[in-house]
């Protein structure tokens, strides 16, 4: 069963996992008041995966990091989904070389999610099959244009 945890649950997960992100996080709750997930997810989070992810190093450490965003795709409420998709996917699909590296790391949920977004924006057509029970991804750059 699915668990829908809120993005509060996951703020204090990511500092107790990252203390690096403590501070900011008690900088944002004194700036706004309130946890705006999208903002500190942002700011925190995916700021520091995407420049891992561009400069392709410290696998380790984005597979931390991925990991945690696996946990807040798989097990968070309909609000941590949305940060997921909305303010972590969309951002690290904003450059190829970065989603490129992502995928790597990506499971097939997160694929599959990755996948609707960069359609939606008619940025790439990422095709997703299995081979040997592992899901394998290739995408066309630019989506081919049937409007000629």
């Amino acid at each position: 069963m699915k668990r829908e945890l809120p993005k509060e649950t996951f703020a204090r997960r990511l500092v107790r996992r990252f203390p690096e992100f403590q501070r900011a996080y008690q900088d944002h709750l004194r700036g706004y008041g309130e946890l705006v997930g999208h903002v500190f997810f942002g700011d925190t989070l995916n700021a520091l995966l995407f420049s891992l992810l561009e400069a392709s190093e410290n696998p380790g450490m984005i597979r931390q990091y991925m990991d945690f965003v696996e946990d807040m795709y798989a097990n968070g409420d309909g609000d941590v989904q949305n940060i997921v998709e909305v303010t972590i996917l969309e951002r690290l699909g904003d450059d190829e070389t970065v989603l490129r590296n992502a995928f790597t790391y990506f499971s097939e949920e997160l694929m599959l999610a990755s996948q609707s977004i960069e359609k939606g924006w008619g940025r790439r057509d990422i095709k997703i099959w299995h081979r040997g029970g592992r899901p394998m991804y290739d995408w066309a750059w630019p989506p081919e244009r049937t409007d000629a």
